[in-house]
């Protein structure tokens, strides 16, 4: 004998404004610019309580999310050393906008990049269901990332004598 549990689902009130969460100064922990079947996003460190705070509040007020709208879901990641970092992803998306001060561009954004960004709320309704999602809207690229690879260069050049 097979008993089905129906869990039913209270619908969402949706808000009738949208609002947009401008962060700045924030650093990169992670970027997906191409699509490899996971969609393209941006993970920023979440872990200072003041943007902690605001990203909250913003996914709080435009009732983001799918299996828990309004509940900002934050990554969490403990090195073997050090602290516990808090990291939230943003979605990108085919109109997002990016610019770099000093000729940086978007293939600059790595691991510790510096960035200011603005994202925006928008309602969904489709055959995966209903809600509100949120995307990047504009990126301001401050500093360029680094990787191992640049540390790999830098050791490279400085074995070398001039």
């Amino acid at each position: 004998m097979t008993i089905k549990k129906t869990i039913k689902k209270e619908k969402t009130t949706l808000p009738t404004v949208f609002t947009k969460l401008i962060l700045r100064d924030v650093k990169v922990v992670f970027v997906n610019l191409i699509d490899e079947g996971f969609g393209t996003s941006i993970t920023i460190d979440s872990t200072e309580k003041t943007v902690k705070e605001k990203i909250s509040d913003w996914v709080a007020e435009n009732m983001i999310g799918k299996d828990t709208p309004g509940v900002a879901i934050f990554k969490e990641y403990t090195p073997e050393e050090g602290n516990t970092v808090f990291q939230y992803s943003f979605k990108i998306n085919k109109y997002t906008k990016y610019k770099g001060l000093e000729g940086l561009t978007e293939e600059n954004i790595g691991f510790g990049s510096v960035i200011d960004l603005v994202v925006n709320a928008f309602p969904y309704d489709n055959k995966f269901g209903q809600g509100v999602s949120q995307s990047l809207s504009a990126v301001l690229i401050k500093t360029e990332g680094t990787t191992s690879a640049d540390k790999d260069m830098a050791e490279l050049i400085s074995d070398v004598e001039f």
